[in-house]
């Protein structure tokens, strides 16, 4: 297996057009990760993220930095065309991709069911900081968790739709957190599927 390994880089080292390509497909990649790195970085300042954790945009932070890494590294070794780089290389791709495939899991296997957990965050912030309700409520045009009259800041609130909004919250941020899981199987499906 290691004389194959040796057999495609000299070909990769020999062939400008496959060191093209490969170092295309690592800038893209190196590109992608950066992407990552600041979708995790926004993640983590936006409002929502008290439903969700920080969770996903720390996992967002982390593999975009090791994609990017790895993919500055599977550029040098196109450009010093080392066997060595491209071993190191090869190594901490197989790795990146076996970590990403068990994040995938993880959040694939992760429980629908958050209403328990988000009652309890709402709870908190109804007690501690009824502005980010307010700019929840605002925001997804809702009242209240799962009513207007289950603990809402009066802003917006009424059962009667002409004065104000008349549905809860709860349904909304399901959705949003639905959304933002199925976004990050997609992207890492994609990810993985490219460095494969």
């Amino acid at each position: 297996m290691a004389n194959d390994f040796g057999e495609y880089l000299d070909r990769l080292a020999g062939n400008q057009t496959m060191r093209l390509l490969h170092m295309t497909m690592n800038g893209i990649a190196g590109a992608a990760g950066i992407f990552f790195i600041v979708t995790g970085v926004i993640s983590l300042f936006d409002m929502y993220k008290v439903f969700g954790g920080s969770t996903v945009p720390i996992f967002y932070i982390v593999i975009g930095s090791l994609v990017t890494l790895i993919s500055l590294i599977g550029i040098a070794g196109s450009i010093k065309r080392s066997q060595y780089v491209f071993g190191t290389y090869s190594g901490i791709l197989t790795l990146l991709v076996v970590v990403q495939i068990i994040g995938l899991l993880v959040v694939w296997l992760r429980p629908f069911d958050v209403e328990d957990k988000f009652s309890n965050v709402w709870e908190k912030m109804y007690e501690n900081d009824p502005d980010s309700i307010r700019y929840i409520e605002k925001d997804l045009k809702c009242c209240g968790f799962t009513s207007p009259v289950d603990m809402p800041v009066p802003a917006n609130c009424s059962v009667k739709k002409k004065f104000g909004f008349v549905r809860g919250c709860l349904k909304p941020l399901e959705h949003e957190w639905r959304h933002s899981r199925h976004m990050v199987l997609w992207v890492g499906a994609a990810m993985v599927g490219a460095q494969i």
